[in-house]
């Protein structure tokens, strides 16, 4: 069963933890401008080159507003019958048929079918056309995955994180979820990671997702077991969008907006923002830089209980996320079915 891996805020006032905030107040990050939306006063740059707008990307680059009746299940049966503009589905559930992973070693990885199997044609097939998002982790292993022996550290049959990581080995402490473990994206890990993350990459564009998902890349925040820095933290989040684009994949920014200062660096690397409980903790407006730069962000917040101690009213939650001029919000269940969808009307 899909498993929805949405971590628990452990601070209500102070989204980031202190430890954090001193790497961020040592690492000398400024933030970048956001992008023109306007040309200047003609009066007063007569001389000036006009402002020409970014070239339209080849992959889906929705703006505010543009998807929202989305819809994201990640968990138990999985309903797609309502017509939507995205749905935002598991990557290993949407494979349609057994499909190999060839990493040039002679050792291939056979990825099964997955349980929707011939979604992504069905819901390309509809006129018009829906957006398939897949969702897959991208700084954390769960140790179930079919590529998971690919990790260096992991060993058959392995069911638990280590509490501190092996020479060598990338696979971390454990993460959110039983059997999840943060994955090494210091420059020491990138050197063997980047190329495990394209495969999943690879595998999302051959199996015909229009974008991805990915998730478990804000590491700086939680002890991994590797020496993380914010500097890392920045660079991985890059590398995740060039690596999804070099694909034709439509790439979507997952939480950074947490970090502060995050979303104006990196506003402009990815196509779109997915932030989380926004409207519980008051901090939509931290998301404005792709506003800004007219890229949609898709905010999910989670009815109250949700499970793990927090959630939030649809209508207060529905009201903050319009505060922060954010058009393409959803309330859900956590983990997020198709049994609650409230959207959110600007």
């Amino acid at each position: 069963m899909e498993r929805h891996r949405d971590r628990q805020r452990r601070l209500v006032t102070m989204r980031v933890p202190r430890a954090l905030a001193a790497l961020l107040a040592t690492s000398g990050a400024g933030c970048a401008s956001p992008h023109p939306t306007s040309a200047p006063d003609a009066a007063t740059t007569v001389d000036a080159p006009a402002i020409v707008p970014d070239a339209a990307p080849a992959w889906w680059h929705p703006g505010p507003g543009d998807s929202r009746d989305w819809d994201i299940q990640l968990a138990g049966a999985i309903d797609v019958s309502a017509a939507r503009t995205m749905y935002d589905l598991d990557l290993w559930s949407l494979v349609p048929a057994a499909t190999q992973l060839d990493y040039g070693d002679g050792d291939p990885v056979t990825v099964p079918a997955g349980a929707l199997a011939g979604t992504i044609a069905t819901l390309h097939a509809r006129t018009p056309r829906t957006i398939v998002v897949c969702h897959l982790e991208t700084g954390a292993l769960e140790l179930a995955r079919p590529d998971a022996r690919k990790f260096p550290g992991y060993k058959a049959g392995m069911k638990t994180c280590p509490a501190t990581p092996a020479a060598g080995s990338i696979i971390g402490k454990a993460a959110v979820e039983a059997g999840e473990c943060w994955l090494d994206i210091s420059a020491t890990g990138r050197a063997k990671l980047d190329a495990l993350i394209a495969k999943r990459l690879d595998l999302a564009a051959q199996i015909g997702c229009d974008g991805v998902d990915t998730d478990r890349n804000d590491l700086a925040a939680y002890t991994t077991g590797f020496p993380v820095t914010v500097d890392d933290q920045r660079a991985w989040y890059r590398a995740i969008a060039s690596l999804g684009h070099a694909r034709t994949l439509s790439v979507g920014m997952r939480d950074a907006n947490e970090i502060p200062g995050f979303t104006d660096m990196l506003a402009a690397d990815f196509d779109w923002a997915l932030i989380q409980r926004c409207g519980e903790f008051g901090d939509c407006d931290t998301a404005r830089p792709f506003i800004n730069a007219f890229k949609a962000v898709l905010a999910i917040d989670y009815q109250a209980p949700d499970g793990q101690g927090g959630g939030v009213d649809p209508t207060l939650a529905c009201m903050r996320q319009g505060m922060g001029q954010v058009q393409d919000g959803l309330v859900k269940d956590l983990p997020p079915t198709k049994a609650v969808r409230v959207q959110c009307t600007p």
